[in-house]
């Protein structure tokens, strides 16, 4: 396998680390040509990440096995801007990471998979997000995603709080307030990142919206209360002094670390941050929760297709190959490995996975199949390129640099210009 890094990072840890991936899978870093003989392989997680420890060795695997070649280029930061780069340019990978979008962006530039034998076994609670009105599906999927709050038991242990009992918005607040009369951060987030603002914002919005207000949203209308309403919420978490006092510089690692060594009650994000706190702390005592509701809903999660979930360009000169390398990947052990690496669920209904120290999680709130799931807020009600503002406007209210209503009214008239483009 040959390796591409096309990322940003200069942190002389994350170059440490890219040179501890390089000589343990084996791989050489390549230049930009590439080899008319070699797949290329667009995968939106950095070298760093537990996820292409995994995929690293799968495609080693892969290569030993069949003799076919790819080149991975691994991108961790500008990963949805570049793709938007190479498709409008035609300059599509024979393989590349969907995140979550391979019906609604990328349906298009793809082999449809419905045929391949795997097809059969995709998880049904992705169907609404991975399949269209025919039933085609569009990419394999590695996970099935699932985010909500996550947490540190021992955290909450100490100041006296049972996560299961978390209902409410009110019963939250309460326990985050216990949390920082322990002196340690009631919720801990990443400013320097882009994505974890965004995330909160996904999450909140996610029950803030009626049905009818969704419906106007996804037909050209900004419905602005219930979005003031979900800020409104993280204002007052700002305002109690819950975040911790390092967001503008902290970082997603940082979010794992805090995790690990316990010094935060609660974050808001993808269960893969899970994977990453147990690879820093083994020990640590994890777990996720669905978020809380403020009537008489069912507390409910966020999810549909993760950032493991891989599609075949349609121009690919290597299709048979490429999906040759996606039916590797649906087999039990390689599936497992992907979906554990992001600490989720899988994407297949036939793989088994060993989900560990947040075994109980899983087995209270996924397995079952009984606790609600909400989509991604900005992938069904906000029109493509809208997430980066998204993640400034919520990051603007957790520096308390702009007003609730000013922050909103920005998220209305780029939702408006956006709107227009489509």
């Amino acid at each position: 396998m040959k390796l591409q890094l096309s990322t940003r990072r200069t942190i002389a840890a994350s170059l440490g680390a890219v040179v501890l991936v390089l000589a343990a899978s084996g791989c050489s870093r390549a230049g930009a040509g590439t080899d008319s003989d070699t797949m290329q392989f667009f995968f939106n997680m950095g070298a760093d990440t537990p996820q292409y420890k995994v995929m690293a060795k799968i495609v080693d695997d892969f290569e030993e096995q069949t003799g076919d070649k790819i080149q991975v280029t691994a991108q961790s930061t500008n990963y949805e801007n570049d793709m938007k780069v190479k498709l409008a340019a035609n300059n599509v990978p024979d393989l590349f990471s969907t995140h979550g979008w391979s019906l609604l962006r990328y349906s298009d530039f793809l082999v449809p998979l419905t045929d391949q034998a795997w097809a059969e076994d995709v998880n049904p609670a992705l169907d609404s997000a991975m399949r269209d009105s025919e039933g085609q599906i569009f990419a394999f999927p590695g996970e099935t995603d699932t985010a909500g709050i996550l947490y540190n038991e021992d955290v909450l242990t100490e100041a006296g709080i049972d996560p299961k009992t978390l209902t409410t918005w009110d019963a939250f607040d309460a326990a985050a307030a216990k949390v920082a009369a322990t002196g340690k951060t009631a919720i801990y987030s990443s400013g320097k990142d882009q994505g974890p603002a965004g995330h909160m914002g996904d999450y909140l919005a996610a029950q803030t919206y009626s049905t009818a207000e969704g419906e106007q949203m996804k037909d050209g209308t900004f419905v602005q209360a219930p979005f003031e309403q979900m800020l409104d919420r993280v204002q007052q978490w700002r305002e109690a002094g819950w975040f911790n006092k390092d967001y503008s510089s902290a970082s997603t690692d940082d979010m794992a670390r805090a995790l690990a060594d316990g010094t935060t009650g609660f974050e808001l994000f993808q269960t893969v941050l899970l994977s990453q706190a147990l690879t820093l702390n083994p020990e640590a005592n994890l777990g996720f929760m669905p978020l809380p509701t403020t009537g008489d809903e069912k507390p409910y999660l966020v999810g549909g297709e993760g950032v493991d979930s891989f599609g075949v360009s349609k121009t690919s000169t290597h299709q048979d190959e490429a999906l040759a390398f996606l039916d590797f990947l649906a087999e039990q052990d390689n599936a497992a490995a992907l979906a554990e690496a992001t600490a989720s669920a899988p994407g297949l209904t036939s793989v088994e996975v060993d989900f560990g120290t947040v075994a109980d999680s899983f087995d209270t709130y996924v397995t079952p199949g009984t606790t609600p799931v909400q989509p991604y807020f900005d992938r069904v009600y906000l029109p493509n390129g809208a997430w980066d503002t998204l993640i400034a406007v919520t990051d603007s209210v957790i520096t308390g640099q702009s007003t609730v209503e000013a922050a909103s009214t920005q998220m209305g008239r780029q939702y408006k210009t956006l709107y227009g483009q489509q």
